[in-house]
């Protein structure tokens, strides 16, 4: 029998989990509240079941609840779902924020209910593309012991691939998802600045860089950090990345900075692969330094 699901703060990660839960047999969507309620029915069409309410005391009893308002509402919400009497002893109550843990329900593990956080390691920019993408997702789970047999198998009856968590390393855990997610997305708009300054229109740039970016991340997938690194520090070539960092520092000191803080861990990685000799490496750790 389908698991009843309520949802609190339908946004993109909600409203996608939702019509996944819902469209793979594994939960019957049964109330959706938002803060807006027009969001909360814009919810139940994505979701396509589902009663959007306008308050917490309209929301049903429910065995398993999904809280994805912003991270910063997701303790008082925990503390008002208490304070209303909506969530009963035993019933099931995950977030999915990366940022946090579990911890942040502690109110409503107090009051008897199972708590437990699952953060997919996904993209939600488009709902719709990404519930057609979802299978094979990694997902984080930490919490209860028994919160976590429940969403474990939801969640890899979905497709995803589960991994358990210690709850006290989710802040280097998100952070780390943001370096790779969300700032190789502001070091390719950095890529792209520099290429327009260098003289090429934004759209050719874009298709340039394509290939290299994809091939590179194929590389680091397959041979791992320190074999796939090329380029100037790798070769130890300190008169070029000198030069660079002159035009960078001209261009803007944002992406200087980012091009001294990257190759310094660039340089970790060729002092470990062994191609350049330790005193050319030497002259890249000064010419790093030198023009900061």
């Amino acid at each position: 029998m389908p698991i009843p699901l309520n949802i609190i703060g339908p946004g993109r990660v909600g409203r996608s989990l939702g019509h996944l839960l819902h469209h793979a047999g594994a939960c019957a969507v049964q109330d959706v509240l938002s803060a807006e309620y027009a969001t909360a029915q814009a919810a139940i069409t994505f979701i396509g079941t589902g009663s959007a309410v306008r308050r917490l005391g309209d929301m049903r009893p429910a065995a398993l609840w999904l809280l994805t308002p912003p991270d910063d509402a997701i303790a008082s919400m925990a503390a008002a779902l208490v304070a209303a009497g909506c969530v009963r002893k035993g019933d099931t109550v995950f977030h999915c924020s990366g940022a946090h843990s579990s911890a942040l329900l502690q109110p409503l593990s107090a009051a008897g209910a199972r708590v437990a956080s699952v953060h997919p390691l996904k993209t939600f920019a488009e709902p719709a593309r990404a519930i057609t993408s979802f299978t094979g997702t990694w997902c984080t789970i930490e919490g209860d012991t028994a919160a976590l047999g429940l969403l474990r198998p939801l969640f890899e009856q979905l497709g995803a691939r589960v991994a358990q968590i210690d709850a006290a390393g989710k802040t280097l855990y998100h952070a780390a998802s943001v370096l790779v997610c969300n700032d190789l997305t502001a070091l390719m708009e950095a890529g792209l600045r520099s290429y327009e300054s260098a003289g090429l229109d934004r759209v050719t740039a874009q298709a340039m860089m394509e290939p290299l970016v994809r091939e590179t991340l194929d590389n680091v997938l397959v041979l791992g950090t320190v074999r796939a690194l090329t380029g100037p520090v790798a070769r130890g070539d300190a008169a070029v990345v000198a030069r660079q960092l002159t035009a960078l520092d001209k261009l803007d000191p944002r992406i200087a900075d980012a091009y001294r803080a990257l190759n310094a861990i660039a340089l970790d990685l060729a002092r470990t692969q062994g191609s350049a000799s330790t005193e050319a490496l030497d002259a890249v750790a000064a010419a790093l330094n030198s023009s900061s």
